[in-house]
């Protein structure tokens, strides 16, 4: 049986889905977390697409291990923080819509965390540039292709 791509990026990152409520792993869901491509179609597919947008994931550059960014769609970070967050929790989470790296997230920090073959970030951001994953992406994207880097909507007549 195939490896799912949550499966690959456990096995990967080593980390296991968990639900820590602890005031450090509330704070966390301030900053949006990457989904992968297949997590963000679920999210447009379940209604929530107005508040996600494209962006890049530049986190390998900056620490020089990529010489490009990753284009991807994610979710809107607002000036209080994730545009999910509400009330201290996640909305997607009770709708089983919690992007990947929400999902496997903790309060812990390893020496693993810095190696970018572990990096959990990078796990979830590179599901955007591998190969198989290129329709999906071509589909999200083409629902994204505008100035704004918003989803468009279908126009009504």
């Amino acid at each position: 049986m195939k490896e799912s791509t949550y499966q690959k990026i456990i096995r990967k990152t080593g980390r296991k889905p968990i639900e820590c409520k602890c005031q450090a792993c509330k704070q966390q869901c301030k900053t949006p977390c990457l989904g992968t491509p297949q997590d963000i179609l679920k999210i447009i597919e379940s209604g929530f697409g107005d508040r996600l947008f494209r962006t890049h994931w530049a986190v390998g550059l900056l620490l020089g291990h990529l010489d490009t960014t990753v284009p991807m769609v994610q979710a809107e970070q607002t000036p209080n923080g994730c545009v999910f967050h509400k009330d201290g929790l996640c909305e997607l989470h009770i709708l089983g819509l919690k992007p990947t790296e929400g999902k496997l997230s903790h309060h812990s920090i390893r020496e693993d965390n810095f190696k970018l073959s572990k990096l959990l970030s990078w796990n979830v951001a590179r599901e955007w540039v591998m190969a198989e994953n290129a329709e999906i992406v071509a589909t999200i994207f083409g629902m994204f292709d505008n100035s704004e880097g918003r989803l468009q909507l279908p126009k009504s007549e």
